[in-house]
């Protein structure tokens, strides 16, 4: 793993597991809610075996998995970072969060890969449809998705996954985030996991890793 990297995934590891243990007074809305560290590795090794080149994220936070995200980005790549177009698209609605996450991104050193996208999810993914839907390369593999992680509110899963299909290529994977925990999050997650279970076009399966991972790929 790059080193600039390894040093900040550290530091956010660190807070994280203290604000698990309720060890830091910090407001809800500015608390990390990462993944774990081993479901970081996991997305880590399977964006290498996709060799994927192009990230939607659904949910920034502070940035920790975009990070696990852009270092196997930078392994993929057969070029310098320098050169490298910004691989990584990730959304977030929250102004402090955005900060700080772009602050981790620079320290990491990969602030030039990532496009950070401050706003409403459903919005922007609106947007964003319509410009993959009117560009000519539609048809390319190339400029399709290989990789979405969608880790934001659980009221609106449906409604994201529906905004980025269309804008993911054929065998590429959509994760999802909080599946099993926490328990609050149920109701939700198992209407979105029924959801998935009756589309015809992917496949898609709960990975009891972290929080719980939905791994869907797409079949057409």
């Amino acid at each position: 793993m790059d080193s600039r990297i390894s040093r900040v995934l550290s530091r956010l590891e660190d807070q994280s597991n203290r604000e698990r243990l309720m060890e830091k007074d910090i407001p809800p809305q500015n608390m990390i809610l990462a993944i774990t560290s081993d479901t970081g590795m996991f997305f880590n090794i399977m964006l290498k075996a996709i060799r994927a080149t192009k990230i939607l994220e659904i949910g920034t936070s502070a940035g920790y998995s975009t990070l696990w995200f852009a270092d196997a980005m930078l392994q993929n790549s057969i070029i310098n970072i320098a050169e490298m177009e910004k691989s990584i698209i990730t959304i977030d609605m929250n102004h402090s969060k955005v900060s700080i996450a772009n602050k981790n991104f620079d320290d990491a050193g990969v602030k030039g890969i990532i496009d950070v996208i401050e706003g409403n999810a459903k919005e922007v993914l609106s947007r964003l449809l319509v410009k993959y839907q009117n560009d000519s390369l539609i048809n390319n593999a190339d400029s399709l998705f290989d990789f979405v992680f969608i880790d934001a509110d659980k009221e609106n899963l449906i409604d994201y996954f529906d905004l980025t299909i269309p804008m993911v290529k054929i065998g590429g994977i959509i994760a999802t985030d909080n599946m099993l925990y926490p328990e609050d999050y149920r109701p939700q997650m198992t209407k979105y996991a029924n959801y998935l279970r009756n589309k015809t076009n992917i496949e898609s399966v709960t990975v009891p890793i972290g929080n719980g991972e939905e791994i869907t790929i797409k079949l057409a």
